[in-house]
């Protein structure tokens, strides 16, 4: 199926939809990231493993601009039924609807476009959609805020089901200003981390590696895991680790990487003992923070999330890398070593249908409700 949408002051875009074939879509996405300007999560490393692994039944959103494409995404379309009653046709970018293939959890989610056409194609993938007549509702996320403004259109309504302050530390401002990155931080930050340091040396010495090899990487993941699981629970909705879809994900994810230098694991050791590892992201000189696994200290004085967050930016501004995304979540510790710079949301686009109305209705009503019910009353 096809369509050509006109563009004020553009020539025509042409939008098609069909089945991927991965053969074929990696010349055509590899070509487009190559002038694109992506995050990790839209690079093709990051997207065959998800097709690989996460969504064969995904289909290829192709548009072009004068017989050249100039943005490619990956849909999936699936049924749901909600509340027992309520049935919708979702589709999602990049995205299953699969609780557990989700986890993996992409951030600075959209489209893979050319930048020339970062607002016009988007406009133009929305008025194709609107001509369909396939789909109730699209789920888009967890984006920027001011990418998800493009794929708005006026017959559809937006839900907001998820949003979350991003944070980051430019490090070539912090390498141009000449300071350490302790100096940029608040007075109690630093004598925390600085108080952290003096005691975990005052037992052994501290010592921080780089790896990149998947070998040395996955040499170190039952470790990695069983931290994470002790933190977050050995339940698959608790930590990614008791899933064996993300851990598979990411294996696969590790191992393509072996010449490209994508991932990283810090680890930081006093002595013969792990105090804990980063799990990195490194694309075109940005740092991706996913995820922290550390030993829990029995001394609550003791910060050793703080500080091998602190050696691990320390280490990449010497390496001469641009910045740092600790990305979404509003964990403490995360404002407290970076500023806020934007937000990410995730958003459902609904068509208007009554059943999606009503559903609206209820939320409303039942937020309402809660907000007038007095707070020890609240107890669901």
């Amino acid at each position: 199926m096809s369509v050509t949408v006109t563009q004020p002051q553009h020539s025509d875009y042409t939008i098609t939809l069909s089945s991927a074939d991965q053969e074929q879509l990696s010349p055509q996405w590899q070509q487009l990231e190559s002038v694109a300007v992506p995050h990790f999560f839209l690079s093709w490393h990051w997207m065959h493993t998800w097709l690989e692994t996460c969504a064969p039944d995904a289909q290829l959103i192709q548009i072009r601009y004068q017989d050249e494409i100039v943005g490619l995404g990956l849909f999936t379309c699936h049924p749901e039924t909600r509340h027992r009653w309520l049935k919708s046709r979702v589709i999602r970018l990049h995205r299953t609807g699969n609780t557990s293939k989700d986890q993996i959890w992409i951030e600075y989610n959209g489209l893979l476009l050319h930048p020339q056409h970062q607002t016009t194609a988007p406009a133009a993938l929305m008025s194709y959609l609107i001509q369909q007549t396939w789909w109730d509702e699209f789920e888009l996320g967890a984006t920027e805020t001011a990418v998800l403004s493009g794929y708005q259109a006026e017959s559809l309504t937006r839900f907001d089901k998820w949003s979350s302050p991003v944070f980051g530390v430019d490090l070539t401002q912090l390498r141009l200003a000449g300071k350490s990155f302790l100096d940029t931080l608040s007075r109690n930050t630093r004598y925390q981390i600085n108080r952290s340091q003096k005691r975990y040396e005052s037992q052994a010495s501290l010592e921080l590696l780089c790896l990149s090899s998947p070998d040395e990487i996955l040499e170190h993941w039952p470790n990695l895991s069983e931290l994470h699981k002790t933190k977050w629970g050995s339940q698959p909705e608790q930590s990614g680790f008791a899933n064996p879809e993300f851990v598979r994900f990411h294996e696969i994810l590790l191992k393509s990487s072996h010449n490209n230098g994508a991932i990283e694991l810090l680890l930081l050791r006093s002595g013969n003992s792990v105090l804990g590892y980063l799990y990195n992201f490194v694309y075109r000189n940005r740092v991706y923070f996913y995820l922290s696994a550390l030993t829990q200290p029995t001394d609550p004085k003791l910060k050793p999330g703080l500080l091998l967050h602190t050696l691990a930016i320390e280490h990449y501004a010497h390496r001469g890398l641009a910045y740092y995304d600790f990305m979404g979540g509003d964990a403490r510790y995360k404002a407290s070593l970076a500023p806020c710079t934007g937000e990410l949301r995730l958003v459902t686009l609904q068509r208007p249908r009554m059943r999606l109305r009503l559903e609206q209705l209820a939320r409303t009503a039942k937020q309402h409700l809660q907000e007038l019910l007095p707070q020890h009353d609240r107890t669901n």
